[in-house]
């Protein structure tokens, strides 16, 4: 069965080039594939499925469409979006996956993931990771009124900003022991990320790691048919 993946999208209301090259993508390219993985930070933030505008309505009703030409949907939450929940995989007819998942397709395992757990040697980012993705800060954060909470997002994406522009480069790359060691436990052939924006199939101990790049001046995906993987790109315009 076939299959393409993307992520990194960071779908924002001033970035409507992007919005529009994703609704192109899904008309073209991805209606070739039975099903579409999206990794990670489909949009630049998510404050909570009861948040709605006229922006995200319409990524809904995309995606929704493309569900309904008898497509599949598998949505990964990325270090941006990790607050979208089951309405909003319903809405778009969409299914909410784990991350890390592995596939199994025919002879080859595939280990898919957004890519941020690799990035091991940022402890500042793994603390914050682990204090967001904690059950009692999301509950606390969804019960606060959504004005509330697009202001404490923007502190966060501009703190965030701040912190990564004084990182070290390798920082904010996965550290290869780790991916290396998570591969060999999971005893997979091939690795699908994104997360750290550099695409690039890599050829490691295990096998392939692909990288998919995220959607700036160009956008990228992932085919997958039969056993063959290939990384595509293409201009936003």
């Amino acid at each position: 069965m076939s299959s393409c993946f993307i992520s990194d999208l960071h779908l924002d209301h001033k970035r409507e080039d992007i919005k529009k090259a994703f609704f192109k993508f899904l008309e073209s390219e991805a209606s070739e594939f039975k099903n579409l993985y999206i990794l990670g930070d489909l949009f630049e933030v998510w404050i909570g499925d009861d948040f709605e505008d006229k922006f995200s309505n319409e990524v809904i009703s995309e995606l929704k469409k493309f569900s309904l030409k008898d497509k599949n949907i598998f949505i990964m939450h990325g270090n941006r979006d990790f607050l979208l929940g089951k309405k909003f995989a319903e809405k778009c007819g969409a299914k909410l996956i784990s991350d890390p998942l592995i596939l199994d397709n025919e002879k080859k395992r595939i280990m898919l993931s957004h890519g941020d757990t690799f990035c091991t040697d940022d402890l500042e980012y793994q603390s914050f990771k682990e204090e967001v993705r904690n059950e009692k800060w999301q509950e606390e954060f969804l019960s606060k009124d959504l004005k509330d909470r697009e202001e404490i997002a923007k502190n966060l994406r501009k703190e965030s900003s701040m912190k990564n522009s004084k990182k070290e480069d390798y920082l904010m790359d996965v550290n290869k022991s780790q991916v290396e060691k998570i591969a060999q436990e999971n005893e997979i052939e091939i690795l699908i990320h994104g997360h750290v924006h550099r695409p690039k199939i890599h050829n490691e101990i295990f096998g392939q790691r692909i990288v998919l790049g995220d959607w700036d001046k160009k956008y990228w995906f992932i085919s997958l048919v039969g056993e063959k993987v290939n990384l595509h790109s293409g201009e936003i315009t």
